[in-house]
């Protein structure tokens, strides 16, 4: 399911580069992954002795925190502040946690995996975890390389000033050019 729902999200991301609609691919695959992560929080334990509910509940907080930022930064940000600052849909926007890194959105994403994946049991759930997290990585190289830059304006300029994935400890600074 998962691979399915991110082969999905990349088909849809190359149909919208090209000027054609996409929404039933998008809806599909956001509805793929999503049931994928659910299927993660309700697998059973596949721990031989418990973590401990101190840890438990750390991770717990931990990946109600990742979804809850990765529902924000995928889902509400852009669309809210993109209203509240009039911009059009194919401009980008490079404000809030998009200012520090291009794909917020991955981190949110990898930790919530991982957090799910310690909680349930690390090793009998790696190889899903390594697949969600790497073909996640898939679609944001092919949304960096191929896909934004065709249906947002000024990503190329966006790019410069943002990276990719690592956000900056201190502003960049200006070097005159």
């Amino acid at each position: 399911m998962t691979v399915a729902g991110f082969l999905l999200l990349i088909l849809a991301d190359f149909l919208i580069a090209r000027g054609k609609k996409a929404g039933p691919a998008q809806f599909f695959g956001y509805l793929a992954v999503g049931s994928s992560l659910a299927l993660l929080v309700l697998a059973p334990l596949r721990t031989k002795h418990g973590i401990g509910w101190i840890p438990s509940v750390f991770l717990i907080l931990a990946s109600a925190a990742s979804a809850s930022l990765l529902l924000w930064s995928v889902f509400f940000e852009i669309p809210g502040a993109g209203k509240r600052r009039g911009l059009s849909p194919s401009e980008v926007y490079d404000k809030g946690t998009y200012s520090l890194c291009r794909h917020p959105g991955f981190w949110w994403f990898s930790f919530l995996a991982l957090s799910l994946g310690l909680l349930k049991g690390i090793f009998a759930y790696s190889l899903t975890i390594f697949l969600m997290i790497v073909l996640d990585l898939l679609l944001i190289f092919i949304q960096d390389r191929y896909t934004f830059p065709k249906i947002f304006g000024g990503y190329g300029e966006y790019k410069k000033r943002v990276p990719f994935l690592f956000p900056r400890l201190r502003a960049r600074e200006s070097r005159g050019e």
